[in-house]
């Protein structure tokens, strides 16, 4: 029977995880930008800082975003929500520009912006839209749920008809 790794949080690799991955990315993204460095490839150079900067960003914003609250609505919220768009869509866009002229075929390239513009779409519909549909049916249903309703009968005008 498989381990639910899912539920045992002090495993070593839940804790361990995140900083291998970040040294491996750090380490390939400072390989590569040298490389690119000894070649004169600065378009290279600027794509890879541009990326894994973005991606740092981004795992800010995740973390700081899945710490807050589910279902309150606030400023900062829809400001990490609206930061987790922006900086998804412009490593997606990235990619993009970058490996688009790699296929050769104009068609496969715009592809590839078609992808991009579906993917971003799609994140901007749940992270902003579908969570906001969400709060605000949240928030009805606890005003329903605190509305008290108090009905006060005079018993002396019912004994008087």
């Amino acid at each position: 029977m498989a381990p639910n790794f899912g539920t045992n949080t002090n495993c070593a690799t839940t804790k361990y995880f995140p900083s291998i991955t970040f040294f491996f990315f750090a380490s390939n993204s400072i390989g590569t930008i040298y490389r690119a460095y000894s070649r004169r490839d600065y378009y290279t150079v600027g794509f890879v800082v541009f990326e894994y900067s973005a991606f740092l960003l981004l795992d800010l914003c995740l973390t700081a975003f899945h710490e807050l609250p589910s279902r309150k609505r606030s400023k900062r919220r829809k400001f990490l929500q609206l930061a987790i768009w922006v900086l998804y869509s412009a490593m997606v866009f990235g990619f993009s520009t970058y490996f688009g002229p790699l296929f050769g075929d104009p068609v496969c390239g715009y592809s590839l912006y078609v992808v991009s513009v579906l993917g971003s779409v799609f994140l901007f519909y749940v992270y902003v839209i579908w969570d906001d549909i969400e709060c605000l049916g949240d928030q009805e249903k606890k005003v329903t749920r605190e509305v008290k309703v108090q009905v006060y009968y005079d018993d002396s005008a019912w004994e008087k008809v």
